[in-house]
C-alpha cells in the first residue's frame, strides 16, 4: 500500500504541474481538468493511507463506565496475548 501512496502522489504533483504548463499554453479549460485530475489523485493517495492505517487500540475513559473500560482493558489484554 505504501508504493501506491507513492506513486499516487507522484501523480498529483505530475498533474498539478502539467496543469499550470498546459493552462498558460492553451487556456483555462485545460487549467481545470487537469487541477481536478491532480485533486483526484490527491483523495486516492489519502484514502490508501487511511485504508492502510490500522485504527489505533481503544483506551479507558473516565467519561465511560467501569464495564466499559473495563472491557475494554480486557479486550486489549487480549489483542496482547496478556494473561
Amino acid at each position: 500500500m505504501k508504493t501506491l501512496r507513492i506513486v499516487f502522489c507522484i501523480l498529483s504533483c505530475l498533474s498539478l504541474g502539467l496543469s499550470i504548463a498546459l493552462g498558460v499554453a492553451f487556456g483555462l479549460l485545460w487549467f481545470l481538468i487537469l487541477a481536478l485530475l491532480a485533486a483526484v489523485f490527491a483523495a486516492l493517495m489519502l484514502l490508501a493511507k487511511r485504508k492502510s492505517d490500522p485504527a489505533p487500540p481503544a483506551k479507558p475513559d473516565f467519561m465511560n463506565s467501569d464495564e466499559q473500560n473495563a472491557a475494554i482493558r480486557s479486550q486489549n489484554r487480549s489483542d496482547d496475548g496478556t494473561p
